[in-house]
């Protein structure tokens, strides 16, 4: 089960979507949080720093914690693990599975996974569609012994619903390197743009809360249709 402050925060970021603290602007106070929720002030507290650090609000210092102006619906969150459903919600998203199998980690894959040479892992190569156009092709490899079943309709989701909701994984924190190069001929027929045309990759090691990591992907984006998002709070 998730934490009860990411539970909260989870509501609260439904609630902001939904539009129920647009006249105001602003979320309750820390006060009313606890009693709505019955919960500690530090679980409060922890859902804020959440909301903070996803990008939706910011707090002023005795004056409450205000919704962030600037829309966040329209951009790739790199602060964000959820997904493309989560951060593009304005759009309409949906996901060809171009291959799903399970295969032996070589010495890269282990080495990335700090597993051992054989393990089992799932492959699942996604191209991702918005508003009818291909964004975005994805390349991920997990460990089976921490997620030990996928199916394309899983994959045809959310991935990491499945993950958190289903699955019950404590997922804690990623590594994510930024670069751009040219792309094959292969990869610019699924996206539609030309061969070597530049693309954006994003690549992400996804660890558990303890630190051990389940997952290596790459994203390929569409260069001329993916912006990144970054939110940066000076403590």
């Amino acid at each position: 089960m998730a934490a009860k402050y990411k539970e909260m925060a989870d509501q609260l970021e439904r609630e902001i979507r939904e539009g129920k603290y647009n006249r105001t602007k602003k979320l309750p106070t820390e006060d009313e949080l606890i009693k709505t929720f019955a919960v500690s002030r530090n679980t409060v507290r922890k859902a804020i720093t959440q909301l903070v650090n996803r990008g939706y609000i910011y707090q002023v210092q005795g004056s409450g914690m205000f919704l962030r102006e600037d829309s966040i619906t329209d951009y790739v969150n790199l602060g964000s693990l959820r997904g493309l459903t989560k951060d593009l919600l304005s759009s309409t998203i949906e996901t060809k599975i171009l291959e799903l199998k399970v295969i032996e980690a070589d010495d890269d894959k282990a080495n990335k996974l700090r597993c051992a040479v054989g393990t089992q892992l799932y492959f699942v190569k996604r191209l991702r569609i918005v508003d009818k156009e291909p964004f975005s092709i994805e390349v991920s490899y997990f460990n089976k012994d921490i997620v030990p079943y996928l199916s394309e309709e899983i994959a045809k989701n959310s991935i990491y619903s499945y993950l958190i909701d289903d699955l019950r994984l404590q997922i804690g924190f990623a590594d994510k390197v930024i670069f751009c190069e040219k792309i094959d001929e292969e990869t610019a027929s699924v996206l539609s743009i030309s061969p070597n045309d530049p693309s954006l990759i994003i690549e992400n090691t996804v660890c558990l809360v303890k630190g051990t990591i389940f997952e290596i992907s790459q994203s390929i984006f569409h260069y001329q249709k993916a912006k990144l998002l970054n939110r940066i709070n000076f403590k």
